[in-house]
């Protein structure tokens, strides 16, 4: 699934009865029967977290544990979101995977999944709970992520020119940490500037129309730095990649046209995760909980990468996920 396709989806359930037993993990949840987790991403329509779902999936299939997968339309639909982990709650489900979208919404209706004696593994952004709060962590480094693409920007442009950045909404907790570690590293370069920073609302139109009015704000803009999906999407195609004027393109997204659209030139990097990873690690730190385990031994922030257009070849990440978007 693409940025182009419909975002309509919002529940997938998956059979109940999987594959094997889990082996060396008594579950603490009952005897014969399966347990079951809700697994909450921030939003439909991108290859990325249906990655994340199948590797969630794939890793519940030898624990018999019943997978039931929920995602809000858009990545700001935080209100949705937080009635997606009420729904698990009143289900009576034993796990909670959920990818906050909103660092805050979430905060006290997690709390009420905890009280229900739900186990709660956290992905992706962090969230303003304690870490008593929740079974475990599992995420990337967001602010590395905006480190990596300054840091490249300052090579490309000699240490010298404006850069801008659109993103998806101050509020999306990801997003800005991603956003920060990109000021805060462009700061260090005394002649790069970063003159402005907009918003798509994780809308492709948006986003692309962000990108032009920027370009129109600051004529002389030398790069333009993207911080998710929608809006990394929006500027690889705004421009037309043989146009030698156009300004440098780095974007965090692991989406096949994004890949594809690095490989043609359109855009010139590329800051990755791992979305299997991410989601093995989750199922991993979820499997403890159900057992009783410590589950926090299992919390850890996963790295990211960037590639350019020569290096993508020999990534295996981006190798995997552009293979994956081509069966």
């Amino acid at each position: 699934m693409n940025l182009l396709r419909s975002l309509s989806w919002k529940w997938v359930l998956l059979p109940s009865t999987l594959l094997a037993s889990l082996v060396g993990l008594p579950l603490a949840c009952g005897h014969n029967q399966a347990p079951t987790i809700m697994v909450i991403t921030p939003t439909g329509g991108l290859e990325y977290w249906e990655n994340f779902d199948h590797a969630v999936t794939a890793a519940a299939a030898p624990a018999k544990i019943r997978v039931e997968l929920a995602a809000p339309q858009s990545v700001t639909d935080y209100s949705e979101q937080a009635q997606m982990v009420d729904t698990a709650i009143a289900r009576k489900v034993q796990g909670i995977i959920v990818s906050p979208a909103h660092q805050l919404v979430l905060v006290s209706v997690l709390r009420r999944a905890v009280q229900a004696h739900i186990q709660v593994v956290i992905v992706g952004s962090p969230i303003a709970l304690s870490e008593q709060d929740y079974a475990a962590f599992v995420g990337w480094d967001e602010e590395a992520a905006g480190r990596l693409a300054a840091r490249r920007f300052i090579a490309l442009l000699n240490g010298k020119g404006e850069v801008g950045v659109v993103g998806v909404s101050p509020t999306v907790e990801g997003s800005s940490l991603i956003e920060k570690g990109f000021a805060d590293e462009i700061s260090r370069s005394p002649q790069v500037k970063l003159v402005s920073v907009k918003y798509g609302l994780s809308d492709w139109a948006r986003g692309r129309q962000a990108v032009l009015d920027l370009l129109a704000e600051h004529p002389k803009i030398r790069g333009i730095f993207t911080s998710d999906e929608f809006s990394t999407h929006a500027a690889a195609y705004a421009f037309d990649p043989a146009d030698r004027k156009r300004p440098l393109l780095i974007g965090v997204s692991g989406e096949s046209l994004e890949l594809h659209a690095l490989q043609s030139g359109r855009v010139d990097a590329l800051v990755l995760s791992d979305p299997k990873e991410l989601g093995d690690r989750a199922m991993q730190a979820m499997r403890a909980a159900l057992a009783g385990s410590n589950a926090s031994a299992y919390s850890v922030q996963l790295p990211v990468r960037l590639v350019d257009r020569q290096t993508m070849v020999d990534d295996p990440v981006a190798t995997t996920l552009i293979k994956g978007s081509e069966q």
